[in-house]
Formats: C-alpha cells, sequence, structure tokens
C-alpha cells in the first residue's frame, strides 16, 4: 500500500523467485505450489481494491489506472546462487529446459488474473527466446513485458548484445514493452538509446538504486548506491530518450517513487 500511496500505478506481485520446484523441494504438494502463486496475484489485487475502494470514500481522484503485474524471475532467480546476475546456467542452460521449467509458473499465473506479465532482470537472450516461446506455446493473451538486467549499458549481464535480446522481444507480439530493470542508473541512457533502435514498442526502466550485488555473499554492497534525490535526477533525461514507464527495482524505496511521480508530474506541468 505504501507504494500506491506514493504514486505507483504498476503493482508487481512477490511471485520473482516463487516457483512450483522451489516450493515443491520445500515439501509442499504441487496444488500447494501452484496455489501460492495464485495468491501472490490475489493479494495485490486485493491491495489495489483496498486503495480504491478507500479513495472513492474519500472522494480523491486517481489520476491513472492502477495495474497488476505477475512477476515471472530468471531460473537464476530460483536457484539464488547469484547467476541471475551472470547468466551462467552451466548445463542447465538449453532453450528446452527453460521452457520445462517455466511453463506451468506462467500459465499459473496468467489463470489468476493479473493485467500484466513481468518477466524481469532476464540475464541471458536463452531465456528470452524461451519465454517469448512459451507466450505463444502457452496462447497467453495478457500483455507481457521483457526487461533485462545489465553490467556495463551495452550488453546484458551474460555478455549477449542487448539489441540483440530486445530483438527477440521486438518480434512477438504477445510482448507489449521492453526495457531494463535492476541496473545501476548511470548505464540506462545508453540502453535506451540502444532499445530504440530495433523497436517502437514501449520502454520500460525501473533500475536498482546503483548498488552492488555480491551472489557469493548474498548482499549488497551499500556503498556504490545513490540518493533518491540523484536517482531522480535521470528521470526527465531517460524521458526525452523514450523511456515510457519508469519506476524502481531493488534498493529503491516509496520514497523514490514518490520523487519520481513529483518529477514527472512537474514535467508535465
Amino acid at each position: 500500500m505504501d507504494y500506491l500511496e506514493a504514486g505507483a500505478n504498476i503493482l508487481i506481485t512477490a511471485s520473482y523467485q516463487a516457483t512450483i520446484q522451489g516450493f515443491e523441494s520445500k515439501g509442499f504438494s504441487k496444488e500447494q505450489s501452484e496455489n501460492l502463486l495464485t495468491k501472490s496475484v490475489e493479494i495485490a489485487l486485493e491491495a489495489r481494491e483496498m486503495f480504491l475502494k478507500e479513495h472513492l470514500e474519500k472522494s480523491i481522484p486517481i489520476q491513472h489506472p492502477i495495474l497488476v503485474a505477475a512477476s515471472i524471475g530468471s531460473y537464476g532467480a530460483y536457484l539464488a546462487d547469484g547467476s541471475e546476475y551472470s547468466g551462467d546456467y552451466g548445463e542447465a542452460g538449453t532453450k528446452e529446459f527453460l521452457k520445462d521449467f517455466h511453463r506451468r509458473r506462467l500459465q499459473v499465473l496468467a489463470e489468476a488474473g493479473p493485467d500484466l506479465i513481468a518477466f524481469e532482470t532476464i540475464p541471458n537472450k536463452l531465456e528470452a527466446q524461451a519465454y517469448v516461446e512459451l507466450l505463444e506455446e502457452c496462447n497467453i493473451n495478457i500483455p507481457a513485458w521483457l526487461s533485462f538486467n545489465s553490467k556495463d549499458g551495452v550488453h546484458i549481464v551474460s555478455g549477449d548484445s542487448v539489441i540483440e535480446c530486445t530483438t527477440i522481444a521486438d518480434k512477438c507480439a504477445k510482448v507489449g514493452a521492453v526495457g531494463i530493470n535492476c541496473t545501476p542508473p548511470r548505464f540506462i541512457h545508453g540502453l535506451i538509446l540502444s532499445i530504440r533502435k530495433v523497436t517502437d514498442k514501449p520502454i520500460l526502466i525501473y533500475p536498482n538504486s546503483g548498488e552492488r550485488y555480491d551472489g557469493e555473499k548474498k548482499e549488497w554492497v551499500e556503498s556504490t548506491g545513490v540518493s533518491d534525490g540523484d536517482f531522480v535526477s535521470y528521470v526527465n533525461e531517460w524521458c526525452k530518450d523514450g523511456a515510457a514507464l519508469i519506476g524502481g527495482c531493488c534498493r529503491t524505496t516509496p520514497n523514490t517513487i514518490r520523487a519520481i511521480q513529483r518529477t514527472l508530474n512537474q514535467g508535465f506541468n
């Protein structure tokens, strides 16, 4: 609710690392695992309804629609070994394996009734290809976005070209937007320009705070981050570059979202 109060227009479900395989490894049945995925969407939908009801009762106008996006993290996010920040899956790194891993999870989340499907923090083009093929094979009729993470402003974390990855998303009619998340703000300008070269789809941008994640220690290195003020200082530039959707990822807060909204409102006035 804090993010909605801060001005967020899209709620992303808490299913990024939630997988049927992960739940089953903890002793849950397949049915229970699928119910937990469904619950992640239901919680977000309920939060939206509570927010809208409260504002209606107080006669507070809602400026924009509020959408719920069902989050699907990479195979590396399930492994929780830092490979979501490298894209190196070893012998498991085949397209068919990744499709089998994600298929039922995608179906369950789509059936739960979100407005969008968010494929987030995609670390390599192979997984992006697996996602777009699943959208077609499973006949998913909910708009999806593909969002990659970059290590240098030119490549995604596996070393694959961001242009090649964007092209995969651009060719899929079921993908409504493509962009970058969980990437330091300083890299976003160049990434937007690269993405715009190969797609006319809306570009979404939700960077992290600029801090670096240490996959071995499983912690964020705080000294590398930026303040909310520094973060939002980039917002107008990103809009001019062509970003259509802007938000925050890891280590950003409702205060970050509030500052982004304030900056965007000033730009439109």
